[in-house]
């Protein structure tokens, strides 16, 4: 990434910190090809993947305002990615 889109990437991780919600729109778009990749690998391409990806998105909005670092949205929302991969995985989720 270079400067500029940086620059433009942290301005926007800001704004949709602040509840911007074009800035939190233009996030989930930038980032969702991402997270289905990462989801759809780990639970290889199993049914849960949509409700994974929209569960990752909706903590990832709703934390926005606990993130200190702009910059580490991208690990972020990857970290908050796996967790729900885990969550998935966990057989103490799943019910009989």
């Amino acid at each position: 990434m270079d400067r500029e889109d940086s620059t433009h990437h942290r301005a926007l991780v800001t704004a949709a910190r602040d509840g911007d919600q074009r800035a939190r729109d233009e996030l989930v778009t930038a980032y969702l090809p991402l997270v289905y990749n990462i989801v759809g690998r780990a639970l290889n391409r199993h049914a849960d993947v949509d409700d994974v990806v929209q569960e990752t998105f909706i903590r990832a909005l709703d934390g926005l305002p606990g993130l200190r670092d702009p910059d580490s949205f991208r690990s972020w929302l990857v970290t908050i990615a796996v967790n729900e991969i885990r969550r998935l995985r966990r057989p103490d989720q799943h019910t009989p």
